[in-house]
């Protein structure tokens, strides 16, 4: 299932939800978007602290898995909305709904529709995540024996996104 498609399903479990996506666990959303109609409360560069800042939270909190057990999600709850960032394989997701609303319900939705799907649930970035310079300089780097980690860092990207360009762009 393209990261896309997850993120648009999303969007559909709840007419209060304003917003969904995912992100690496470096903070960078590479899929989602708002629902159509709603006024977007963060833009730029405050976007990208509050992404960066939950994929932070969501990796701190799971540092207590042994004790706890696994990390179902993090709530903000702020006066306009609600913001929940969710675990899901190697990503996170995240998405917002308007206030009132009941946050156990909304949990369960999403948390449900995941395990639903979980069997399919290969989360594939959209093909359009670099340029075509960036993917020019990917396979430049690759053929020259650079190691994945180093890349990443070098586009300042996700190691799974890396990998997943890597098998596109290679493989072509």
């Amino acid at each position: 299932m393209k990261a896309e498609e997850f993120s648009k399903n999303i969007l559909s479990l709840d007419k209060n939800i304003r917003f969904a996506g995912l992100i690496e666990r470096s903070g960078r959303l590479f899929a989602g978007g708002i629902r159509e109609g709603k006024e977007e409360y963060l833009t730029g560069k405050k976007t990208e602290l509050s992404l960066a800042q939950s994929a932070y939270i969501v990796d701190l909190r799971q540092i207590f898995t042994q004790e706890l057990g696994n990390l179902k999600c993090v709530i903000y709850g702020y006066d306009k909305v609600k913001l929940f960032s969710v675990p899901v394989k190697d990503y996170i997701l995240v998405f917002s709904a308007d206030d009132p609303i009941n946050i156990e319900e909304l949990v369960n939705k999403a948390i449900n529709y995941i395990k639903s799907v979980e069997s399919e649930l290969i989360l594939y970035p959209p093909s359009n995540i670099i340029s075509s310079e960036k993917k020019e300089i990917l396979r430049n780097l690759y053929e020259s024996g650079i190691s994945e980690e180093i890349i990443a860092e070098h586009l300042d990207l996700d190691i799974s996104t890396v990998k997943m360009l890597i098998q596109e762009v290679i493989v072509r």
